[in-house]
């Protein structure tokens, strides 16, 4: 049989594509269908047509996002609608999730916590309020996972806010108001093991070009060009061989009387993309599409080349921004307003690929210092927070994608780079830059294969394959 999901699509329904997004995240097999397939696992979003009672009966496993009080035929154990912020997802190593969302709640035996007393203190060892996220449903020969928070939906959610950018630090930052790559990984592990239960392994592609444990890439937001950050940084880049990618904002940068010999140092071995010409966020197509074209005007003007790589001012990505981009060629956005800390995806709007870097930000802290009239970091701190944040990564599998300034990350470059570098090597990364990343993965996304799995024996064939791009079983690298 085919390890291969099925994603139930009914017209004129809430259907999001997240899990669409994930599965193409993924590279597994998957197809979409508004009717019932041949498949092991089927995947629904907020519905659970007629035909799926016979399809689990039979031995099929189903797997329900988003479920509410009359979802199901039988008794699910539904209780209520709850507005709940965070949820535990400490079953699959991602801990507490910020979801910021309508779920519907129930009781039974299954993974993950959520509580309807969020914050409360347990007394005399007594958990009011605590229910599982998924619930695992025996169904004659079948299975159904279900859940009542909008999983595949909130992987598609846009908006930002000023929060904690990571569990091992104590810095904010304004990123996507949603734990996406949290509630990605939950999925993940939750799809692995409904496969599982089908008797078959779970199919994918790995996240790394060259079978690399991780890949580490660093971003500069070009919101000014400081003379000294900039000098500093294209020489670290020179020392290290590890690119910059510069995403540099007209509004900021043009009045600079030394801005044509600095970008050609910065393109001379590093790589510029695009920051937008106003660097704020603009909310139609029109106006975004129009901003783009500025700053290609500009840039063109400048004699400079640039990739078709966007970086939204002050991180707030909008679906007009995505339309614009797709329109006008780009092949890749970096919005950390829109995902964090997670592999790139493909959103399920259609737009350019996205590149989610880590929140953590050198200038916040410096002006935070500053407003509080502290002591600036020293390179030390600002070196041992990186690594703190390299660990979480490393042991997550998770790439290793970092921004900042010039005007700020510039000023430690010197002291804090090179042993960045070193440290994520050590710790097994690839070190790279952004558009090679990014663009391996459009590669690895155009690779396309099949799989069998018959009487213990997987038979994988490809038709289109990258040499750089490796096959997994349960996400574990595989020579085929």
């Amino acid at each position: 049989m085919r390890p291969c999901f099925g994603v139930y699509k009914e017209e004129r329904s809430e259907y999001s594509g997240g899990f669409e997004q994930l599965l193409r995240q993924e590279k597994t097999l998957y197809h979409v269908s508004s009717q019932r397939e041949d498949v092991p696992v089927t995947c629904f979003e907020n519905v659970f047509p007629d035909w799926a009672y016979d399809y689990v009966n039979e031995g099929g496993i189903a797997v329900v996002s988003g479920a509410k009080k009359n979802t199901f035929s039988f008794d699910a154990g539904y209780l209520c609608k709850a507005a709940v912020e965070w949820i535990d997802l400490d079953f699959c190593n991602m801990g507490m999730a910020r979801v910021c969302s309508s779920v519907s709640v129930f009781s039974g035996e299954g993974k993950g916590e959520l509580t309807l007393h969020e914050f409360r203190s347990i007394k005399n060892n007594r958990r009011p309020g605590f229910y599982p996220v998924f619930i695992d449903k025996e169904y004659g020969k079948g299975h159904i996972i279900y859940t009542g928070v909008p999983m595949a939906e909130i992987l598609t959610y846009e908006g930002s806010t000023l929060r904690n950018t990571s569990e091992v630090l104590d810095f904010d930052e304004r990123i996507s108001s949603v734990d996406k790559q949290k509630v990605a990984a939950a999925l993940r592990s939750v799809l692995m093991d409904a496969m599982h239960r089908a008797g078959l392994p779970y199919v994918s592609l790995w996240y790394f070009p060259d079978e690399a444990e991780s890949v580490f890439a660093y971003s500069i937001d070009g919101d000014g060009l400081l003379t000294k950050g900039v000098e500093n940084l294209v020489a670290v880049s020179k020392q290290t061989g590890a690119k910059f990618l510069f995403y540099i904002n007209k509004e900021l940068c043009e009045d600079d009387p030394d801005l044509k010999e600095k970008l050609q140092l910065i393109s001379d071995t590093n790589l510029i993309g695009c920051h937008g010409a106003v660097h704020n966020a603009k909310d139609s197509y029109e106006d975004n599409m129009k901003d783009i074209e500025e700053f290609e005007t500009w840039m063109d003007s400048l004699g400079v080349a640039y990739e078709k790589s966007y970086a939204s001012p002050r991180g707030m990505y909008c679906v007009n921004l995505g339309r614009a981009l797709k329109d006008r060629g780009y092949r890749h956005t970096r919005d950390f307003g829109y995902y964090i800390d997670d592999y790139p995806c493909f959103p399920a709007d259609g737009s350019p690929l996205q590149i989610p870097s880590d929140g953590f930000n050198v200038c916040r802290w410096m002006l935070k210092n500053q407003d509080e009239g502290l002591p600036m970091p020293t390179a030390e701190e600002i070196l041992e927070s990186y690594r703190k944040v390299i660990d979480l990564k490393m042991r997550r599998k998770l790439p290793l994608l970092f921004f900042c300034h010039p005007q700020y990350f510039g000023l430690y470059a010197t002291e804090v780079y090179p042993k960045l570098v070193a440290y994520a090597r050590e710790k097994g990364a690839l070190i790279t830059d952004y558009i090679a990343y990014a663009d391996f993965w459009i590669r690895r996304d155009e690779c396309e294969y099949d799989a069998d799995y018959e009487d213990g024996k997987l038979t994988v064939t490809f038709t289109e394959r990258d040499d750089h791009v490796s096959f997994c079983v349960d996400r574990e690298i595989r020579d085929i």
